[in-house]
Protein backbone atom coordinates (compact mmCIF):
# COMPACT_ATOMS: atom_id res chain seq x y z
CA UNK A 1 0.00 0.00 0.00
CA UNK A 2 1.47 3.67 -0.77
CA UNK A 3 0.11 6.99 -0.04
CA UNK A 4 0.64 9.86 -2.13
CA UNK A 5 0.63 12.97 -1.24
CA UNK A 6 3.15 15.96 -1.73
CA UNK A 7 3.85 17.19 1.88
CA UNK A 8 4.02 21.16 2.61
CA UNK A 9 5.02 20.02 6.17
CA UNK A 10 7.71 18.38 5.26
CA UNK A 11 10.03 20.43 2.32
CA UNK A 12 12.01 23.15 3.46
CA UNK A 13 10.29 26.72 2.38
CA UNK A 14 8.53 29.66 4.09
CA UNK A 15 4.49 29.45 4.81
CA UNK A 16 2.73 32.26 2.96
CA UNK A 17 -0.55 33.18 3.16
CA UNK A 18 -2.80 34.44 -0.10
CA UNK A 19 -6.14 35.03 -1.62
CA UNK A 20 -6.72 33.87 -4.98
CA UNK A 21 -10.07 35.39 -5.69
CA UNK A 22 -10.83 39.17 -5.03
CA UNK A 23 -12.40 41.59 -7.29
CA UNK A 24 -12.51 45.78 -7.49
CA UNK A 25 -14.28 48.42 -8.27
CA UNK A 26 -13.18 47.67 -12.18
CA UNK A 27 -15.52 45.39 -12.50
CA UNK A 28 -18.32 44.42 -9.80
CA UNK A 29 -16.28 45.10 -6.29
CA UNK A 30 -16.76 47.95 -4.61
CA UNK A 31 -12.79 48.81 -3.82
CA UNK A 32 -10.24 50.19 -5.53
CA UNK A 33 -7.30 48.47 -6.64
CA UNK A 34 -5.24 50.12 -4.39
CA UNK A 35 -7.55 49.54 -1.77
CA UNK A 36 -8.19 45.54 -2.03
CA UNK A 37 -4.62 45.31 -2.24
CA UNK A 38 -4.16 47.48 0.84
CA UNK A 39 -6.98 45.25 2.79
CA UNK A 40 -4.81 42.12 2.23
CA UNK A 41 -1.44 43.72 3.17
CA UNK A 42 -3.14 44.99 6.07
CA UNK A 43 -4.24 41.62 7.29
CA UNK A 44 -0.87 39.84 6.44
CA UNK A 45 -1.47 38.10 3.42
CA UNK A 46 1.57 37.70 1.43
CA UNK A 47 -0.20 37.10 -2.13
CA UNK A 48 -3.42 37.94 -3.98
CA UNK A 49 -4.96 37.47 -7.03
CA UNK A 50 -7.04 40.24 -8.18
CA UNK A 51 -9.91 37.99 -10.59
CA UNK A 52 -12.19 40.60 -12.10
CA UNK A 53 -14.59 39.28 -14.65
CA UNK A 54 -13.33 39.17 -17.78
CA UNK A 55 -10.34 41.15 -17.49
CA UNK A 56 -6.66 41.35 -16.16
CA UNK A 57 -6.51 44.36 -13.23
CA UNK A 58 -3.35 45.65 -12.62
CA UNK A 59 -2.14 48.65 -9.78
CA UNK A 60 -0.63 51.77 -11.51
CA UNK A 61 2.43 51.20 -9.22
CA UNK A 62 3.95 47.65 -8.26
CA UNK A 63 2.78 47.09 -4.75
CA UNK A 64 5.45 46.42 -2.09
CA UNK A 65 5.43 43.42 0.79
CA UNK A 66 2.28 41.77 -1.05
CA UNK A 67 2.78 39.25 -4.38
CA UNK A 68 0.14 39.82 -6.83
CA UNK A 69 -0.36 36.61 -9.08
CA UNK A 70 -1.98 37.60 -12.26
CA UNK A 71 -5.85 36.32 -12.82
CA UNK A 72 -9.15 37.00 -13.81
CA UNK A 73 -12.69 35.49 -13.35
CA UNK A 74 -14.52 34.28 -16.53
CA UNK A 75 -18.22 33.03 -16.56
CA UNK A 76 -19.77 31.04 -19.28
CA UNK A 77 -21.55 28.25 -20.59
CA UNK A 78 -24.96 26.61 -18.86
CA UNK A 79 -25.44 24.23 -16.21
CA UNK A 80 -27.93 21.70 -15.12
CA UNK A 81 -29.87 24.70 -12.63
CA UNK A 82 -29.06 26.93 -15.84
CA UNK A 83 -26.37 29.10 -13.89
CA UNK A 84 -22.56 30.04 -15.55
CA UNK A 85 -19.50 28.11 -14.80
CA UNK A 86 -17.30 30.59 -13.28
CA UNK A 87 -13.95 29.41 -13.66
CA UNK A 88 -10.48 31.23 -12.20
CA UNK A 89 -8.23 31.60 -14.43
CA UNK A 90 -5.00 31.67 -12.20
CA UNK A 91 -1.40 32.81 -13.24
CA UNK A 92 -2.22 33.97 -16.93
CA UNK A 93 -0.63 37.36 -18.07
CA UNK A 94 -2.99 37.69 -21.11
CA UNK A 95 -7.05 38.31 -21.12
CA UNK A 96 -8.19 34.48 -22.71
CA UNK A 97 -10.39 35.84 -25.86
CA UNK A 98 -13.66 34.62 -24.75
CA UNK A 99 -16.64 36.70 -23.34
CA UNK A 100 -17.40 36.72 -20.35
CA UNK A 101 -21.28 35.94 -19.60
CA UNK A 102 -21.28 34.09 -23.32
CA UNK A 103 -23.95 30.99 -22.10
CA UNK A 104 -23.51 29.62 -25.27
CA UNK A 105 -19.52 29.34 -24.74
CA UNK A 106 -17.82 26.34 -23.38
CA UNK A 107 -16.34 25.95 -19.99
CA UNK A 108 -14.10 23.38 -21.04
CA UNK A 109 -12.42 25.63 -23.84
CA UNK A 110 -11.52 28.30 -21.04
CA UNK A 111 -9.99 25.70 -19.09
CA UNK A 112 -8.01 24.51 -21.85
CA UNK A 113 -7.16 27.86 -22.48
CA UNK A 114 -6.03 28.87 -19.38
CA UNK A 115 -3.84 26.17 -19.61
CA UNK A 116 -2.35 26.48 -22.97
CA UNK A 117 -1.63 30.52 -21.58
CA UNK A 118 0.64 28.64 -18.71
CA UNK A 119 -1.85 28.75 -15.74
CA UNK A 120 -4.33 27.19 -13.76
CA UNK A 121 -7.73 26.71 -13.80
CA UNK A 122 -10.30 26.32 -11.05
CA UNK A 123 -13.78 26.12 -10.84
CA UNK A 124 -15.55 28.75 -8.30
CA UNK A 125 -18.21 28.10 -5.94
CA UNK A 126 -19.75 24.84 -6.96
CA UNK A 127 -22.42 25.03 -4.15
CA UNK A 128 -23.67 28.79 -5.13
CA UNK A 129 -23.83 28.14 -8.31
CA UNK A 130 -26.25 25.02 -7.81
CA UNK A 131 -23.58 22.44 -9.79
CA UNK A 132 -24.27 18.84 -9.34
CA UNK A 133 -21.58 16.11 -9.65
CA UNK A 134 -22.71 15.45 -13.52
CA UNK A 135 -21.97 19.35 -14.18
CA UNK A 136 -17.82 19.12 -12.54
CA UNK A 137 -17.63 15.38 -14.04
CA UNK A 138 -18.32 16.95 -17.30
CA UNK A 139 -15.25 19.45 -16.75
CA UNK A 140 -11.80 17.67 -17.60
CA UNK A 141 -7.82 19.26 -16.30
CA UNK A 142 -9.10 22.13 -13.80
CA UNK A 143 -6.76 21.23 -11.22
CA UNK A 144 -9.44 22.31 -8.36
CA UNK A 145 -12.46 23.77 -6.89
CA UNK A 146 -13.77 26.40 -4.29
CA UNK A 147 -14.15 24.35 -1.13
CA UNK A 148 -14.74 27.92 0.81
CA UNK A 149 -15.88 30.64 -0.74
CA UNK A 150 -16.08 33.63 1.71
CA UNK A 151 -18.73 35.83 0.24
CA UNK A 152 -21.29 32.86 -1.08
CA UNK A 153 -21.55 32.10 2.60
CA UNK A 154 -21.85 35.65 3.99
CA UNK A 155 -24.39 36.56 1.33
CA UNK A 156 -26.33 33.12 0.75
CA UNK A 157 -24.62 30.77 2.99
CA UNK A 158 -23.66 28.52 0.23
CA UNK A 159 -20.00 28.77 0.47
CA UNK A 160 -19.26 25.44 1.77
CA UNK A 161 -18.82 23.29 -1.10
CA UNK A 162 -16.76 20.09 0.45
CA UNK A 163 -20.12 17.72 -0.76
CA UNK A 164 -19.08 18.47 -4.57
CA UNK A 165 -15.49 17.74 -3.65
CA UNK A 166 -16.17 14.50 -2.00
CA UNK A 167 -18.37 13.77 -5.28
CA UNK A 168 -15.28 13.92 -7.50
CA UNK A 169 -12.80 12.03 -5.26
CA UNK A 170 -14.96 9.24 -4.71
CA UNK A 171 -15.36 8.91 -8.62
CA UNK A 172 -11.72 9.14 -8.99
CA UNK A 173 -10.58 12.74 -9.98
CA UNK A 174 -7.60 13.65 -8.36
CA UNK A 175 -8.68 17.69 -7.23
CA UNK A 176 -6.67 20.40 -4.56
CA UNK A 177 -9.54 22.45 -2.42
CA UNK A 178 -8.91 26.04 -1.92
CA UNK A 179 -10.33 28.49 0.38
CA UNK A 180 -11.26 32.12 -1.12
CA UNK A 181 -12.79 35.19 -0.42
CA UNK A 182 -14.09 36.20 -3.74
CA UNK A 183 -13.99 40.21 -2.03
CA UNK A 184 -16.68 42.43 -3.20
CA UNK A 185 -17.49 44.68 -0.16
CA UNK A 186 -20.81 44.65 -0.87
CA UNK A 187 -22.41 47.60 1.72
CA UNK A 188 -26.05 46.28 3.47
CA UNK A 189 -26.97 46.17 6.71
CA UNK A 190 -26.22 42.24 8.60
CA UNK A 191 -23.30 41.96 5.86
CA UNK A 192 -20.29 41.63 7.46
CA UNK A 193 -16.60 42.97 5.14
CA UNK A 194 -16.26 39.67 2.32
CA UNK A 195 -12.10 40.53 2.81
CA UNK A 196 -9.71 38.19 5.43
CA UNK A 197 -12.45 35.57 5.61
CA UNK A 198 -10.48 32.63 3.62
CA UNK A 199 -7.42 31.75 2.52
CA UNK A 200 -4.46 29.38 1.12
CA UNK A 201 -1.43 28.43 2.94
CA UNK A 202 1.27 28.15 0.67
CA UNK A 203 4.57 26.32 1.16
CA UNK A 204 6.77 28.20 -1.41
CA UNK A 205 10.26 27.88 -1.35
CA UNK A 206 10.71 31.57 -1.19
CA UNK A 207 8.88 34.50 -1.78
CA UNK A 208 8.20 35.09 -5.06
CA UNK A 209 5.67 34.62 -7.63
CA UNK A 210 7.09 31.89 -9.45
CA UNK A 211 7.86 30.02 -6.17
CA UNK A 212 4.45 30.24 -4.98
CA UNK A 213 2.77 29.63 -8.12
CA UNK A 214 4.81 26.45 -8.50
CA UNK A 215 4.18 25.28 -4.90
CA UNK A 216 0.42 25.82 -5.48
CA UNK A 217 0.96 24.14 -8.91
CA UNK A 218 2.22 20.61 -7.00
CA UNK A 219 -0.38 20.95 -4.13
CA UNK A 220 1.86 22.61 -1.48
CA UNK A 221 -0.66 24.34 0.79
CA UNK A 222 -3.74 23.59 2.81
CA UNK A 223 -6.83 25.96 3.20
CA UNK A 224 -8.24 27.73 5.90
CA UNK A 225 -11.26 30.14 7.70
CA UNK A 226 -9.49 29.68 10.72
CA UNK A 227 -7.83 27.43 12.59
CA UNK A 228 -4.11 26.13 11.87
CA UNK A 229 -2.89 22.44 10.54
CA UNK A 230 0.79 22.70 12.24
CA UNK A 231 2.09 19.46 10.91
CA UNK A 232 1.17 16.17 9.10
CA UNK A 233 3.31 13.10 9.01
CA UNK A 234 2.29 9.74 7.09
CA UNK A 235 4.41 6.94 7.54
CA UNK A 236 3.84 3.08 8.20
CA UNK A 237 0.40 3.82 7.21
CA UNK A 238 -0.43 5.79 9.88
CA UNK A 239 -1.52 9.22 9.38
CA UNK A 240 -0.69 12.04 12.39
CA UNK A 241 -2.28 15.28 11.92
CA UNK A 242 -1.15 17.87 14.73
CA UNK A 243 -3.84 21.69 14.49
CA UNK A 244 -4.00 24.60 16.75
CA UNK A 245 -6.93 24.27 19.25
CA UNK A 246 -9.74 22.77 17.99
CA UNK A 247 -13.31 20.55 18.29
CA UNK A 248 -12.99 18.11 16.32
CA UNK A 249 -10.32 16.35 14.19
CA UNK A 250 -11.50 14.42 10.62
CA UNK A 251 -10.00 11.94 8.45
CA UNK A 252 -12.78 12.33 5.52
CA UNK A 253 -12.81 9.60 2.85
CA UNK A 254 -15.03 7.44 0.54
CA UNK A 255 -18.36 6.70 1.77
CA UNK A 256 -18.80 4.63 4.77
CA UNK A 257 -14.89 5.14 5.30
CA UNK A 258 -13.16 7.94 7.46
CA UNK A 259 -12.86 8.84 11.26
CA UNK A 260 -13.80 11.77 13.06
CA UNK A 261 -12.64 12.53 16.83
CA UNK A 262 -14.36 15.06 19.02
CA UNK A 263 -12.97 16.67 21.74
CA UNK A 264 -14.28 15.07 25.47
CA UNK A 265 -14.12 18.43 26.88
CA UNK A 266 -12.12 21.46 25.39
CA UNK A 267 -10.11 20.94 22.38
CA UNK A 268 -7.88 18.56 21.08
CA UNK A 269 -4.62 19.22 19.05
CA UNK A 270 -3.95 16.33 17.53
CA UNK A 271 -5.13 13.17 16.21
CA UNK A 272 -4.50 9.88 13.58
CA UNK A 273 -6.06 7.34 11.19
CA UNK A 274 -4.72 4.16 10.25
CA UNK A 275 -5.45 3.45 6.23
CA UNK A 276 -6.71 0.08 6.22
CA UNK A 277 -6.31 -0.31 2.24
CA UNK A 278 -9.95 0.09 1.21
CA UNK A 279 -9.98 3.91 0.92
CA UNK A 280 -9.00 5.73 -2.54
CA UNK A 281 -8.14 9.14 -0.96
CA UNK A 282 -7.93 10.71 2.31
CA UNK A 283 -8.27 14.23 3.51
CA UNK A 284 -7.91 16.05 6.77
CA UNK A 285 -10.82 18.66 8.29
CA UNK A 286 -11.08 20.33 11.10
CA UNK A 287 -12.93 22.45 12.91
CA UNK A 288 -12.94 24.85 15.75
CA UNK A 289 -15.27 25.90 18.69
CA UNK A 290 -16.57 28.68 16.27
CA UNK A 291 -17.12 26.74 13.48
CA UNK A 292 -14.62 28.17 11.84
CA UNK A 293 -12.38 24.95 9.76
CA UNK A 294 -9.32 24.17 7.82
CA UNK A 295 -8.58 21.02 4.76
CA UNK A 296 -5.72 20.01 3.96
CA UNK A 297 -5.16 18.34 0.45
CA UNK A 298 -6.26 15.01 -0.51
CA UNK A 299 -4.08 11.86 0.23
CA UNK A 300 -4.11 9.50 -2.15
CA UNK A 301 -4.47 5.32 -1.82
CA UNK A 302 -2.60 2.79 -3.96
CA UNK A 303 -3.55 -0.49 -3.14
Amino acid sequence: MKLEFNNPWTVEGVWLKGNLHAHTDRSDGMLTVEGVIEAYRGRGYRFLSITDHGMLTYPDEKPRDILLIPGEEISVGTSSAGTRFHILTINVEEELPVEEGDPDESPQRVIDLTLRYGGFPIVAHPYWSGFNLQDLMSLQNYIGIEIYNTTCELNRQRGLSTVHWDGLLSNGRRLYGFAGDDAHMERRPGLPPDIGGAWIMVKAEEPTVEAVVDAISRGLFYSSNGPEIRGLNIGEGVIHVETSPVRWISFVSNPTLGLRYTAERGEITEAEFRVTGDETYIRIEVSDIYGRKAWTNPIYVEV
